[in-house]
């Protein structure tokens, strides 16, 4: 049997996000860096409602991660971040992730959105996926440029909602987006 197909039969440990202490951890990247390194058991991270401002990173050698949150609008991971487009909100890395019910969004971004339309457009991705075998469910990705970079290796997105102005989808990955809204709008006022 291989270490995949013997994951997947394995029953896997549950860990809590709440941003109050009410769970396990209050960030989600301190739950993602309880995992084990070359996991081969299935995590399930349940993340509260809330806005977590945070950059939140899966490393290659972290596989096997199911994310969970309440639901894209209530369930956020937002960062302000725009150097150039290898600085996430969102990065995995990882082969074997399931993601269900998060918000992932550079839209906030404070530098696009400053109220000064002195600033340059610049990229601000929301999430780069580059492991192989990962899945969204019900997962909003909001940005302004560049907003999911579908990177690498094989994805799944089902009702998602994807949504930016420029280049708002790129990558070299191969996916399949099925009931997914895919909106690209430019904002005027930008």
């Amino acid at each position: 049997m291989t270490a995949s197909r013997a994951a997947a039969t394995l029953p896997y440990r549950t860990a809590v996000v709440d941003q109050s202490g009410h769970g396990d951890f209050k960030t989600v990247q301190s739950a993602i860096d309880s995992v084990p390194s070359n996991n081969t058991n299935w995590v399930s991270i349940q993340i509260n409602a809330g806005t977590y401002r945070e950059k939140v990173v899966i490393p290659k050698e972290k596989p096997f991660i199911i994310l969970k949150g309440r639901g894209r609008r209530r369930t956020k991971i937002v960062w302000d971040d725009h150097t150039s487009i290898e600085c996430p909100t969102f990065m995995s890395l990882a082969d074997n992730i399931i993601v269900k019910g998060l918000g992932f969004v550079s839209k906030q971004n404070s530098y696009n959105y400053g109220g000064s339309s002195e600033n340059e457009l610049l990229p601000a991705v929301a999430a780069e996926v580059s492991g192989d075998k990962t899945s969204f469910y019900g997962c909003g990705f909001s940005g302004v440029q560049d907003t999911l970079w579908d990177n690498a290796g094989r994805h799944y997105f089902k009702r998602c909602t994807i949504e930016g102005a420029v280049d708002f989808i790129f990558g070299n990955a191969q996916s399949i987006y099925e009931v997914c809204t895919l909106d690209g709008w430019m904002d005027e006022e930008l």
